[in-house]
């Protein structure tokens, strides 16, 4: 039987968007050295859970929020524009969020 890839839970508690972003792109960079060095028994997958103070995301597809970077800072929420896809997203108190970071090439997708 094959070896079941382990995924850790990092509970971060309430963070601000920002430094979650940055504990997962951490996260994505040691996968992409371990599978650099073909170290793939070091690599670790991660599924990080945050409750953020109210902040609104844009990716890419930015412009047509920008201008209203202003308004929304007024109402108490953090405006982030980040590399991701999509439109705008709310993320608030109360809301419980999930990043995973998985290197797939660990997972039988085939049988999915």
């Amino acid at each position: 039987m094959d070896k079941l890839p382990v995924v850790i839970v990092r509970n971060l508690g309430k963070l601000c968007y920002r430094k979650a972003l940055e504990s997962s792109k951490e996260a994505c960079r040691d996968i992409v050295k371990n599978i650099s060095s073909k170290d793939f028994e070091s690599i670790k997958n991660y599924l990080f859970l945050v409750e953020h103070d109210p902040v609104y995301t844009v990716g890419i597809r930015n412009k047509q929020y920008v201008k209203d970077e202003n308004k929304l800072k007024s109402l108490g929420a953090d405006f982030v524009v980040t590399d991701r896809g999509g439109l705008i997203t709310f993320h608030g108190h109360g809301q419980l969020v999930s990043y995973p970071v998985l290197y797939l090439g660990q997972f039988n997708t085939k049988k999915v």
